[in-house]
């Protein structure tokens, strides 16, 4: 159970954390404290405590308003008040704190309040239900609540396409006509309207077949547009950009939950599908995903992490061989790692690749590098990188 405490006396906030670690209760880590209520409003996303305990009476802000502001951070947070003060207690309860706590604290007393906290830290613990995936990343899979991923089968591929397209644009209203002109430019208005007909059948039968209850396809407005409609159902691509945009700052306590957002992308948007109007959105996640990459490989190099840092340019390497700056990093990397042949396999991969794909040779920073990589490369060194 991650705790922090935040009391603007050193000597309550001392006792305190003294009680904790001598609790009866298992596995409580002390991740914070402070005596500054403004300091731990800063810090707090980043610690993601299950707990906080809070002194009420504190200069600058107190901690009713530091618990309101924590709660707001972090909704899912326990809040325990401790005060000397009982005429607060109201006011601590309406804020929704689990419990309220009088100095000085006593054993007794906190034992009861870690029991309360460690039975809703269990139940947070519980395995959340399974849902069916969507997998978009690489293609169009599907993954059953039971782990097996299946590639759909359709029975034409304007049914797979036209549930791609649909799935994009989730929730929202599909004009009947946007969905003809796309589909079936060259097709009379008559015959159009029949495979369209066709099409949502068998979409509908398809997601039958795999048990998707959870997706279906409305016609909100007499037949003149479609909307589809995913409940129970997890998409890999919406949940990925949840994960994302809900990282904390990359440091040393979150590079775990950062490195498995890294690898839930598994390849690009639709990859399998060579769809023009998935486009632009393959090309968005693309950039969304490498720029993290960057920051994560650029976090392991500060940190002087170079395998953590190889596995990540490896990873961007399968994913997009065609990026020279990728392969002229891991030559720096496994620089850093004294491994040479290494550093001269992904020199003549990047050739063959440039060859193969612009017919040019390696840009002359990557040359000149290489250059003087071999000269040194007889001799003990530290090759900086740069």
């Amino acid at each position: 159970m991650r705790i922090v405490l935040v009391d603007d006396e050193i000597l309550p906030l001392t006792r305190l954390k003294t009680l904790l670690e001598k609790s009866n209760v298992p596995e409580i880590e002390i991740v914070g404290e402070y005596t500054d209520s403004l300091k731990a409003i800063e810090e707090i996303q980043t610690l993601q405590p299950n707990a906080v305990f809070l002194d009420i009476v504190m200069p600058d802000l107190d901690g009713l308003a530091l618990g309101e502001k924590i709660q707001e951070l972090l909704p899912d947070v326990e809040i325990v008040f401790t005060t000397g003060f009982d005429q607060y207690a109201i006011d601590a309860f309406n804020l929704h704190a689990i419990d309220y706590l009088l100095k000085p604290v006593q054993n007794v007393r906190l034992e009861k309040t870690l029991e309360r906290l460690e039975h809703i830290n269990n139940k947070h613990k519980k395995v959340p239900p399974k849902h069916t995936i969507i997998k978009l990343f690489g293609g169009l899979n599907v993954v059953t609540p039971d782990g097996h991923t299946q590639l759909m089968k359709w029975r034409t591929s304007k049914a797979k396409e036209l549930f791609a397209f649909m799935l994009n644009h989730r929730d929202e209203m599909i004009y009947r006509d946007t969905i003809l002109e796309l589909f079936w430019p060259e097709s009379d208005i008559d015959k159009a309207s029949k495979q369209l007909y066709t099409a949502i059948y068998t979409i509908r039968q398809t997601l039958k077949n795999y048990g998707m209850d959870g997706v279906q396809i409305s016609s909100p407005l007499l037949n003149s547009g479609y909307k589809l409609l995913v409940e129970n159902v997890v998409v890999d691509v919406e949940q990925w950009l949840s994960c994302l945009k809900s990282l904390p700052p990359l440091q040393e306590t979150s590079v775990d939950e950062h490195e498995k957002v890294f690898q839930m992308y598994t390849g690009d948007y639709l990859g399998d599908c060579d769809y023009l109007w998935a486009e632009s959105e393959r090309e968005r996640l693309r950039r969304l995903w490498l720029h993290h990459a960057h920051q994560l490989s650029e976090f392991y190099i500060k940190n002087e992490n170079y395998m953590a840092a190889v596995k990540v340019q490896e990873k961007v390497q399968v994913l997009f061989s065609d990026a020279e700056e990728n392969y002229f990093t891991l030559m720096k990397l496994y620089d850093l790692l004294n491994n040479t042949a290494a550093v001269e396999e992904q020199y003549g991969l990047l050739k063959k690749m440039l060859q193969e794909h612009l017919a040019v040779e390696p840009s002359e920073e990557i040359e000149r590098w290489y250059e003087s990589w071999k000269q040194a490369n007889a001799m003990p060194h530290a090759q900086t990188f740069s």
